[in-house]
């Protein structure tokens, strides 16, 4: 398990944002280019090429909203799904080869979505990203015409509790443990960094706190360190990357058992 030594606020967050965009780009012309090729090989009247277009279309309409997401997690204005989603229906306008294709998308919005989008990274332990689309997807062929309906819900969640023991004087060591999930299934994580809040200031924790993070392989990730904080509570947070580069964080607050 990788261990990020930096802080939180690092400059290479441009970067992150230059490289998932570029990450939208390679999925769209990706998508273009096997849709195409599939189509090639088949003809209108197999049904069982006309599924396998659709399982094709359905995935990639995953691809784009868990893209969208890694982007919108990384600073990106929440805009962004909406945007790739009316950029992939427009490259599916332009295929024929199963017929006349039309893809419909509706973002998901309610007391927690806006545009699709569901941030929530607060202080009770618990981190949520997540993005939500509808689809109808319809193919008017010279054989037949096949109208589905389906959801794409991508959800990157992070539960984190700890406590600490005090050693001398205001010294303390904290223990965490923190899990990770996709779309509610245990899910591994691509980078964790940890910090702590002293006098209203957040610091990294890294070697010179004696740093110490388990990997259960089994999303299950525990850590220890040790702070000098004078104080009988201390505030704990973690930012967790998942494999999917889609980013969240959760904070809580640790106390002595």
């Amino acid at each position: 398990m990788k261990i990020c030594k930096k802080g939180f606020k690092s400059n290479s967050s441009g970067q992150l944002l230059i490289v998932a965009a570029l990450a939208i780009a390679i999925l769209i012309s990706s998508t273009t280019i096997y849709v195409y090729e599939v189509s090639k090989e088949t003809n209108n009247g197999d049904f069982s090429s006309t599924s396998d277009f659709i399982l094709a279309t359905k995935q990639s309409t995953r691809n784009a909203v868990i893209s969208s997401l890694a982007n919108v997690s990384n600073g990106r204005d929440t805009t962004v799904l909406i945007t790739n989603l009316e950029e992939f229906s427009r490259i599916l306008r332009s295929l024929r080869q199963f017929g006349i294709c039309q893809l419909d998308s509706a973002v998901f919005n309610d007391s927690l979505y806006d545009s699709g989008i569901w941030l929530s990274w607060g202080t009770s332990g618990i981190g949520v990203s997540s993005a939500y689309a509808n689809f109808t997807f319809k193919v008017y062929g010279s054989a037949e015409s096949i109208a589905i309906n389906y959801d794409v819900n991508i959800t990157t969640a992070v539960t984190i509790n700890g406590y600490f023991n005090r050693l001398i004087g205001d010294e303390k060591l904290v223990n965490l443990t923190c899990e990770v999930y996709n779309e509610g299934e245990p899910a591994l994580a691509k980078n964790i960094t940890i910090s702590y809040e002293i006098l209203g200031s957040w610091m990294p924790v890294n070697s010179s706190n004696n740093l110490s993070l388990m990997d259960y392989g089994n999303s299950t990730y525990t850590a220890s360190f040790t702070v000098d904080v004078p104080s009988d509570s201390l505030q704990v947070s973690v930012h967790v990357y998942d494999l999917r580069d889609i980013f969240v964080q959760a904070n809580t607050t640790c106390y002595e058992p």
